[in-house]
């Protein structure tokens, strides 16, 4: 899990986030000489941030057997369940290898949090420890494979951590973000144009991969069935996505109209019973929920014949509002709603309409349920009442559905028809589109990509070209070495890396 060091806010004193990284890489070095010298306890999260910084002696370092190793990157920081940072660049007695990091106070914690038997860790090239002591053994993973492990508190340097400790105090939060990029550097010699440019024709890129997938897709199921999977699959998120994909190529759409047509919570009730989520009967002294009789009383009635998909649904780190059943609700009700006309009919209605994008964008957005019903006020059938009702997708899911389904499945369908005008009117949306909200990949690779250049107005075109980037370049190889963007943006040869010792020689 990714760290988040508080910062003390001082009134009208001006602040330089250069000199605000100083301050703060100091105090978290000096949060690990205090743990060394036993007068408090440190916690992993800060390890973590010392490695990102690299807060150490990173020219001498040797593994517990004696190899030399050299950090080329300490990899992306994954907030999110998994190794502690991806992708990370690590140089074993000359030879470069690609994998993840794996940070932990103490070497019991790789069998304690049974990283052992998690093939999720199998990737893991180096785990660091700041006990100072080497291992009985090394770390296993799921395979057997032995990981190298690094004693990070003997590559500490205690002279340097003098300034007061920022770490704990205060109420403003300063989020570590990934370093610069040589693409920043690229932005600072030439200005940022020549850098967004090349991100918005990123952006494109990948909107037409996914009017080309979505296309592919059409032409093996059809148009309807797959807009419906693409918007299922959407509504899930990225942890349930896979779940809501099964889903909907269990209950094909057509069948999801048949139902709608007879009773439009019948979608709702076969939803829950192939996700599992329909028990038969509520625990003892739970007081009884209508709502929950009636999706009983249906799946009874009418679907008697359908046998859930064996799911799991993980729900540590699930916001409540974002539960499967709520999300399934939601989806149910979008699709009761556009079963008369059809699912693409309903959207190619508006497409097709003389309008302006906002006009649009505001019909597209008016197809969706308003917070209404039992699940806008619960986020589980036997939690409390919630304190006011909130809708099942709420406005930002909404606009990235719009943006990611609706968006290319219009493409798609302008370039299987031939149809130029509705290609025309779809680039036009996308090209006006406001952006998403901010994922934790593009608020990375801003600063990374840009550096302290201006990249001009943050649109949905441009967060997807930062996607685009890291998908193909930075997340394999993010210490720049060879990457081939750097002679197609500069030529010249004239931009100087910005990744410091962070990130490690760029364009090598």
């Amino acid at each position: 899990m990714r760290a988040r060091v508080t910062k003390p806010m001082t009134a009208g004193a001006a602040t330089n986030s250069v000199d605000d990284a100083r301050v703060f890489r100091d105090a978290y070095a000096r949060l690990v000489t205090v743990a060394r010298e036993g007068k408090r306890a440190v916690s992993e999260q800060i390890i973590q941030a010392i490695w990102y910084d690299q807060l150490f002696d990173a020219d001498a370092l040797v593994t517990t057997e004696g190899q030399r190793v050299r950090i080329v990157s300490p990899g992306w920081w994954n907030h999110s369940e998994g190794p502690d940072f991806r992708g990370a660049q690590i140089e074993f007695g000359g030879t470069t290898r690609t994998g993840d990091i794996e940070i932990h106070l103490d070497h019991a914690a790789w069998r304690a949090h049974g990283h052992h038997l998690d093939p999720r860790y199998d990737n893991v090239l180096l785990v660091v420890v700041l006990e100072p002591k080497p291992p009985a053994a090394l770390p296993l993973t799921s395979t057997g494979r032995a990981v190298p492990c690094l004693l990070l508190g003997n590559y500490v340097d205690e002279s340097i951590y003098n300034l007061p400790d920022l770490a704990e105090a205060g109420n403003g939060e300063v989020d570590v973000s990934l370093g610069r990029g040589y693409c920043a550097g690229i932005a600072q010699a030439h200005g940022a144009g020549r850098v967004r440019d090349f991100v918005m024709l990123a952006g494109e890129w990948r909107m037409l991969n996914k009017a080309r997938a979505i296309r592919e897709r059409m032409d093996r199921v059809g148009v309807d069935q797959a807009v419906y999977e693409a918007f299922l699959t959407a509504c899930g998120y990225s942890r349930y996505k896979h779940h809501f994909r099964a889903i909907a190529q269990q209950l094909p759409h057509e069948r999801v109209v048949q139902l709608a047509k007879h009773d439009a919570f019948l979608v709702e009730a076969a939803f829950f019973q192939l996700a599992g989520l329909l028990p038969d009967a509520l625990p003892e002294g739970t007081t009884a929920v209508p709502h929950f009789a009636r999706l009983r009383a249906l799946r009874r009635d009418h679907l008697s014949g359908l046998r859930s998909i064996p799911l799991t649904w993980k729900r540590v780190g699930v916001r409540p509002n974002n539960y499967p059943e709520r999300r399934l609700s939601g989806a149910a009700r979008f699709l009761a709603r556009t079963s008369r006309a059809g699912l693409w009919e309903s959207l190619n209605t508006i497409w097709r309409a003389e309008n302006t994008v906002a006009a649009r964008r505001r019909a597209l957005e008016n197809l969706f349920p308003d917070a209404m019903g039992f699940w806008a006020e619960h986020c589980t059938w036997t939690g409390k009442r919630l304190a006011k009702p909130v809708a099942t997708l709420g406005a930002a899911r909404v606009r990235a559905i719009i943006g990611n389904v609706f968006l290319p499945a219009a493409l798609a369908v302008a370039r299987r028809e031939r149809d130029r005008s509705l290609e025309e009117r779809a680039l036009e949306f996308f090209a006006a589109m406001p952006k998403e909200s901010e994922n934790h990949v593009v608020k990375r690779m801003l600063p990374r990509v840009f550096g302290d250049a201006k990249p001009g107005k943050v649109n949905f075109r441009l967060q997807q070209g930062l996607l685009q980037v890291y998908q193909d370049w930075c997340e394999s190889n993010p210490s720049c070495r060879g990457c081939p963007i750097i002679g197609h943006l500069d030529p010249e040869g004239t931009a100087k890396s910005q990744t410091g010792n962070r990130m490690g020689p760029c364009g090598a």
